[in-house]
């Protein structure tokens, strides 16, 4: 099965990476894909890779990771590899601490997809 790119997934799917509502934004999950829109098979890189698509989608919003009130993660094959997920989510959000919520699945939307993470941030200033 041949993959989309990331930017052809939003026109294919008919979804939003992001909807602000009021001084809410609602971040779609994203993946952890390589540039060819491939999962790799190192789940450090993968996890690395899901937040930063989800730091991308946040600037688009002016937020970054610091205006995360709420996270939900994902995860197949849960709980295998939460070491390097809570090394990647570390690093990501820093000082952070958003609700957070982990949930284990069956499947995500390729083969080798690891994590899925969706957000929910409140727009600074507002």
């Amino acid at each position: 099965m041949a993959v989309a790119a990331h930017g052809d997934w939003t026109e294919l799917y008919k979804y939003s990476d992001a909807v602000r509502s009021g001084d809410f934004v609602f971040c779609s999950g994203q993946t952890g894909l390589d540039e060819h829109g491939a999962a790799p098979a190192d789940p450090a890189e993968q996890y690395r890779l899901a937040f930063a698509s989800l730091r991308r989608v946040l600037a688009e919003q002016g937020c970054g990771p610091e205006d995360i009130v709420d996270l939900t993660s994902f995860h197949t094959h849960y709980p295998e590899n939460m070491a390097e997920f809570m090394a990647a989510k570390a690093e990501f959000q820093g000082d952070g601490r958003p609700a957070w919520t982990a949930i284990g699945v069956a499947a995500l939307g390729t083969p080798d997809t690891l994590v899925e993470i969706k957000a929910t941030a409140r727009v600074p200033g507002e």
